[in-house]
């Protein structure tokens, strides 16, 4: 599984400036439990499978939730990318 970085950590002025970012680094944190964990749990999850037409619900569910948790963290890294950027830029050195 392809991983964002870990969420850097943001100091007492980032979250001042930028409070969703310890709602965002917690959600990042629990997408990445809940990706790790669901494939432990539903191991029809297996990723080489030739079709799911045959899968029950809670197993399309469960992939859904994989599918859509990882589209989530690359945005959420897309948005760490900019946000960091932002403030990289505002340095005055």
């Amino acid at each position: 599984m392809n991983a964002a970085r870990p969420w850097r950590g943001a100091s007492a002025n980032d979250l001042s400036a930028d409070p969703e970012l310890s709602a965002i680094a917690m959600l990042d944190a629990v997408l990445a439990v809940t990706l790790e964990a669901l494939p432990a749990f539903v191991p029809e999850l297996d990723p080489r499978a030739r079709t799911w037409s045959d899968a029950p619900p809670d197993v399309l569910a469960a992939r859904q939730i994989v599918v859509h948790g990882l589209h989530l963290r690359a945005l959420i890294a897309d948005y760490r990318r900019e946000i960091d950027r932002r403030l990289d830029d505002d340095i005055p050195f």
